[in-house]
């Protein structure tokens, strides 16, 4: 409802709306003083708790002419910070990125919806970032994104703040409990802290300790999950999944906001119900708890391009080019395949002795950490050895039981784990082992571990394999491309400090999960900038990084068991903007059982993507516990190929039978796809001022409040003068800046600033013309523009708003209106061509040597008032036609959506009827419902009873939001007084 820009009484005081956080009832406004009487120069206001507060009307439009070059100003102003309804994209040009086709294709299908509920699943490196980037800029356009959060994996919150901030010019703030603390003692207890900041990121893993608060803030306008599947129910069984804190989080979200936006390269896991459970964020009807679902119905909630279906540029290149990774073979010394030797005996003996007990997942939980660690380095078993031993010396209850399988399952899964965390998780594991073994398996266990310290300890550097064999690959890579830069990653930061001391080559650099944001970057910087350098890496530390301007070459120090983690890993590097060949490769131990079946397994899991043409939909199916513990007991290999062959195999014939794959492998059309988002584009032309027309109104305008901008026409320095210095976030000293969008790219220019109409400084100088409206200076508001071919007249420009029931802005459009003059001097009738209209307004002058003002005088003076007034009454036709089309639309959208959640409601009930029937255990599952609570019902009845309350609730939401519920009158804002040129 409220605008920057507008005028507002409040209190019997005059005061212009500088800022707007949230919307309807709950908004705060930041008001500053528009009138000379004494009293505070600012106010922030909860705009529902303000009986006298009220919409100032524009003042009134009177025949005083004026100058052409305001009045432009003043419709370009509007044009470009009003709410357009319509599909075309608006505001796609205003971020700083060089925009690809494909990059829009989930924008218009964001666009298209009635509310933005979205799966966007392109693979690792096409720039998800910027796609939700892009999707918010056009909600934000049409004032629907006044209250943003955006949930992610605790490493990549900093990279979202500064990613909106540097390329969509967009404040976001990261809110941890720190922040929380200091916003809650900043406002009253009657405003939300998620009001208090309207543009939040958040970790995953803080938000879901914040739930109470969540649900009591006003619902957010938009939510961004980032990683979704991390938020993904887990598994329980075929047909059954269970909740997590996680999950449960995501849930609340998906409630408490109207519009989602899930990103995940990886959205399908293995596991049918988990991907189900993503998909009923969006919209519960869109699949079943087995995950069955109806590819047709699902379809325009997702998007989802693989590399190979993609191009950028002209001509078209493909995005992804990448060698087929290389191993580097690792010769083991004796003393090493001793260890792992008795490591694998070791893992075999005790495990297949503990097979049925309780004491198995533990006892594989900690054999697995050490298998991993000692495929790494001597330095990572070690440590892990010495905590073992540690742990076996004081025999104690165990009383993490329940954390300890959390543990694991987010340990084997595709979980973001930071280093802390994985460091705590694998002391879980080591931790809780002595209270499972009895006193003989003890002692045993206890000579283990101190026989394989004695072996590890005696692994110096000089004699590990891995090492040496390291140093000399990195040698002759330099030898053969001198200056080339290689980053290695390792999953361990104890095999990071051991790189980085005993590798014994230069320059290195590091980067591991302990570093902040700012201390990545440069490093970064340095490694870009150094010929030859050698980057060491952790997991956690290349999460979020995006290298491919630095490098294309990767090394793979030791191999993660889940390969979902590897392609994490590679699309540092593989990924948009990236100009050379992709080169990966990793060293590959022989002789050593675990490295031989790990590289057949990576063959198999390699073929069965390409069977179903996704590299990543199937890969975590190589992280299932069937297939991990095989590996730990030492299975013959057939065995292990046949366990992970049917755990592929359930996931090819759900994909294949419930359409999962069709909904999952890239667009069919991705070609036309995005020949839809250039239609849109240019359509969106005719609403926007063009690129000179926008540069002349913010130069001029800083001029106008006595600012000065010096330079040329690439880059510029801008000191924004004292009246937009009082504006939020403008700079009071002079900056650099630049128009132009090949500047802003250039990474020589990072600290230029891009003047886009989100820019700061050019949302004060739009917010500044839009006063205008209420200025007593009429003759801003009318101007006189010589014409050929029209015949004199009045095009009277006006603005309308449409909102929706739920307090939405829906629309608010610029609408022209052309007036003739007729033979007597009397206004004739309002044009109806609104297209003919909208062209005449963006029309240039047309020459004139006659004296066209006062001729605009003499003949179209007296006319003026009835012109108006007919022209107001076309511009409320056309809004209320509009709004009826709107309503309309609303309307076929709600019952869409209803008689989607009519079926969701009848096969939610077959369901629970069927699992009744089959008569399995003492209770049922639906798992939709575990989120919230219900794990399971025991009755029929029960389940039927909270299957229709959910309904009801939803199908009373669906009721809001999707109906017109008032539309107010126009109101003027300018007219060009148009003179023939021949009649003057």
């Amino acid at each position: 409802m409220f605008e920057r820009g507008m005028r507002v009484r409040l209190r019997d005081r005059l005061w212009e709306v500088e800022g707007v956080k949230g919307a309807g009832a709950e908004a705060l406004l930041d008001l500053r003083r528009a009138d000379e009487r004494p009293g505070p120069r600012r106010l922030t206001v909860v705009a529902g708790l303000e009986p006298t507060l009220r919409l100032e009307p524009a003042t009134e439009l009177r025949f005083e002419v004026g100058n052409p070059v305001r009045l432009s100003e003043l419709h370009n102003a509007l044009a470009l910070t009003m709410a357009h309804g319509r599909a075309d994209l608006l505001a796609v040009e205003h971020g700083r990125i060089d925009v690809e086709p494909y990059q829009l294709v989930p924008v218009l299908a964001a666009m298209r919806q009635p509310k933005v509920r979205l799966l966007v699943a392109d693979d690792v490196g096409l720039g998800k970032t910027i796609e939700a980037g892009l999707v918010l800029m056009e909600l934000a356009r049409r004032g629907r994104a006044d209250r943003v959060l955006i949930a992610c994996p605790a490493g990549l919150q900093d990279q979202w703040v500064d990613e909106m901030r540097f390329r969509f010019n967009l404040e976001f703030t990261k809110v941890d409990s720190r922040k929380w603390l200091d916003l809650r003692r900043s406002y009253p207890t009657t405003v939300s802290p998620w009001t208090a900041a309207p543009f939040a990121v958040s970790s995953i893993d803080y938000l879901k300790t914040n739930l109470t608060a969540i649900q009591a803030a006003p619902p957010f306008d938009v939510v961004i999950i980032d990683e979704a599947h991390h938020v993904a129910r887990a598994y329980a069984g075929e047909g059954r999944s269970t909740a997590t804190d996680r999950s449960r989080l995501a849930r609340t979200l998906a409630d408490h906001t109207r519009e989602l936006i899930l990103l995940s390269a990886t959205p399908h896991n293995g596991y049918q119900e988990s991907f189900a459970s993503l998909l009923q964020l969006l919209s519960v009807h869109l699949a079943a708890d087995d995950g069955r679902l109806d590819p047709e119905m699902v379809k325009p909630y997702v998007v989802r391009r693989l590399k190979d279906d993609v191009a950028r540029g002209n001509p078209p290149q493909p995005i992804s080019r990448r060698n087929p990774p290389q191993p580097i073979e690792v010769a083991p010394t004796a003393r090493e395949k001793e260890i792992h030797r008795r490591l694998r005996g070791h893992s075999k003996r005790v495990l297949r002795a503990l097979r049925d007990t309780d004491s198995y997942h533990v006892e594989a939980f900690a054999l697995e950490v050490l298998r991993k660690r000692a495929l790494s380095s001597p330095r990572a078993l070690r440590t892990s050895l010495q905590r073992r031993a540690a742990s076996l010396g004081v025999a104690k209850l165990d009383r993490a039981g329940r954390h300890r399988l959390e543990a694991l399952q987010q340990y084997r899964g595709d979980i973001a784990l930071t280093e802390t965390d994985l460091w705590e998780t694998e002391e879980l594991a080591l931790s809780g082992v002595a209270a499972h073994l009895p006193e003989d398996d003890l002692r045993e266990e206890q000579r283990l571990v101190g026989t394989l310290l004695e072996l590890v300890e005696a692994v110096t550097p000089a004699d590990d394999s891995k090492l040496t064999r390291l140093h000399s690959w990195l040698e002759g890579f330099r030898a053969g491309r001198r200056g080339d830069r290689v980053i290695v990653f390792t999953e361990y930061r104890d095999t990071l400090d051991y790189l980085e001391e005993h590798l014994g080559l230069g320059p290195i650099l590091r980067i591991d999960g302990s570093l902040p944001l700012r201390k990545r970057r440069e490093v970064l910087e340095t490694f870009a900038h150094t010929p030859g350098a050698i980057l060491l890496a952790t997991d956690a530390a290349g999460e979020g990084l995006n290298l491919q301007d630095a490098c294309h070459v990767v090394v793979h120090y030791e191999l993660p068991w889940n390969p979902n983690r590897l392609e994490q890993r590679n699309g540092r590097v593989d990924r948009y903007g990236q100009v050379n060949v992709v080169e990966i490769s990793y060293l590959y131990l022989a002789d050593t059982r675990d490295e031989e079946i790990l590289q057949r397994l990576r063959e198999k899991l390699a073929e069965i993507a390409r069977q179903l043409g996704s590299s990543s939909d199937v890969l975590g199916v190589g992280g299932q516990s069937q297939v991990i513990d095989a590996l730990l007991e030492d299975l013959p290999l057939e065995e292990l190929e046949a366990r992970l062959e049917r755990a592929a195999q359930q996931v090819r014939d759900y994909l294949s039978t419930s359409g999962a794959l069709e909904v999952l492998r890239s667009l069919p059309n991705e070609g036309q796809a995005e020949a839809d988002t250039a239609d849109s584009r240019q359509r969106a032309s005719w609403l926007l001022p063009d690129f000179d027309e926008y540069r002349e109104l913010v130069t001029s305008v800083v001029r106008q409040c006595g600012g000065h901008i010096h330079g040329g026409d690439m880059i510029i320095t801008i000191t924004a003068g004292p009246l937009l210095a009082q504006y939020p976030h403008v700079p009071a000293e002079p900056f650099p800046a630049t128009f132009l969008r090949a500047v802003a790219l250039d990474p020589e220019h990072r600290g230029v600033a891009f003047l886009t109409p989100v820019h700061p400084l050019v949302r004060a100088v739009l917010q500044r013309v839009r006063t205008r409206l209420y200025d007593a200076r009429a003759e801003d508001r009318v101007a006189v523009r010589p014409v050929a071919g029209t015949g004199s007249g009045w095009l009277f420009t006006a603005t309308g708003r449409v909102q929706a029931d739920d307090g939405r802005l829906l629309e608010e459009p610029l609408i022209p209106v052309f007036v003739p003059r007729m033979d007597d001097g009397t206004p004739g009738r309002p044009s109806r061509d609104e297209t003919a209209d909208a062209k005449l307004l963006r029309a240039s002058s047309a020459r004139s040597s006659g004296d066209v003002v006062a001729a605009a005088r003499d003949r179209l003076a007296d006319g003026f008032a009835a012109a108006r007034h007919a022209a107001m009454g076309e511009a409320a036709r056309r809004l209320a036609e509009r709004a009826q089309q709107i309503r309309a639309q609303l309307a076929a959208d709600a019952d869409r959506l209803a008689a989607d959640l009519e079926r969701w409601l009848q096969a939610e009930l077959a369901e629970a009827r069927r699992r009744f029937a089959t008569g399995f255990g003492d209770a049922v599952q639906l798992s939709i419902f575990a989120d919230a609570g219900h794990g399971a019902f025991h009755t029929i009845d029960e389940a039927e009873k909270i299957v229709e309350e959910e309904f009801n609730r939803r199908r009373d939401a669906l009721q809001r939001g999707f109906g017109v519920a008032g539309v107010a009158d126009p109101e003027p804002v300018g007219c060009l007084l148009c003179v023939e040129v021949g009649s003057c």
